[in-house]
């Protein structure tokens, strides 16, 4: 090999060197996005749907999931996960204790950021954007579990979220409260990514999941049974995808992780 062919060879070595932008190979930077789950009837389901969500999502996106309690005034994710008494939460976070960082827990690969039980002041005004925006480049998904109700809390984990997941039942007081939630949304300018119907038990006095469908007027995206095994798991502190993850339950919360991490691949 002669010195003009070691030479080329240099450059060609030298070119490969070049910072990335250079060469028109354009690198994103990480960032999450943020979904959250919300309603605004309380015991619909909505925690039980984002725990199990966001552990079999976690499976998927190994180490690139966080889940999140900002339901301030009476958080209750970390119950899902056998966590009783986190030794650090979001509150410390909030109160300018430790860096948010901090309050971050693993479960099984599932990257947790939990609330006090033992919280019992009046939540004020927070600015949750300000306090998240840096996990963004941490993560792929980020998931927010959010207060029931539309409230100033909930707007405020409403506002930073990308887009929406709003769970009710098929009934009609439920579904009807659960339209206080999408004219919230809407007033807020924040996408839905569709309706989780939770708890379906195929009674007579339900409404069939075609009403809810026209009454909401928006994408059913899954249809959950009523499960004693969600109870079970509840009661057991371990989300029914890893409790018993051939329940009927289970499978219906796999399909969701499976819609949402598919749409995150897309976006």
């Amino acid at each position: 090999m002669g010195p003009e062919t070691e030479k080329n060879k240099s450059k060609k070595l030298l070119s490969l060197l070049k910072p990335a932008k250079e060469r028109g190979i354009e690198i994103k930077e990480k960032r999450a996005i943020i979904i959250g789950v919300f309603s605004c009837k309380g015991g619909v389901g909505k925690t039980t749907t984002l725990a199990n969500v966001a552990l079999s999502a976690s499976q998927i996106f190994k180490g690139d999931v966080l889940a999140i309690d900002a339901n301030l005034s009476a958080p209750n994710l970390g119950l899902h996960f056998g966590e009783l008494d986190p030794k650090v939460t979001i509150h410390d976070a909030l109160a300018g204790e430790i860096p948010v960082e901090k309050t971050i827990m693993d479960y099984h690969g599932l990257d947790l950021i939990l609330g006090s039980i033992a919280f019992g002041e009046e939540v004020h005004l927070v600015d949750l954007k300000g306090l998240l925006e840096p996990l963004r480049a941490k993560y792929r998904l980020i998931l927010i579990d959010s207060a029931p109700g539309i409230g100033a809390e909930v707007i405020s984990a409403m506002k930073i979220c990308d887009e929406i997941l709003i769970v009710t039942n098929p009934e009609i007081p439920t579904v009807a409260s659960t339209l206080k939630t999408f004219r919230s949304a809407e007033k807020y300018k924040v996408p839905i990514l569709g309706v989780v119907v939770n708890k379906v038990r195929n009674e007579p006095f339900e409404l069939t999941i075609k009403d809810v469908k026209k009454a909401l007027g928006w994408p059913i995206v899954a249809v959950v049974p009523e499960d004693i095994k969600v109870r079970e798991a509840t009661a057991a502190g371990i989300p029914v995808v890893s409790y018993k993850p051939k329940s009927p339950a289970a499978a219906e919360f796999r399909k969701l992780s499976e819609f949402v991490t598919k749409h995150v691949i897309k976006s």
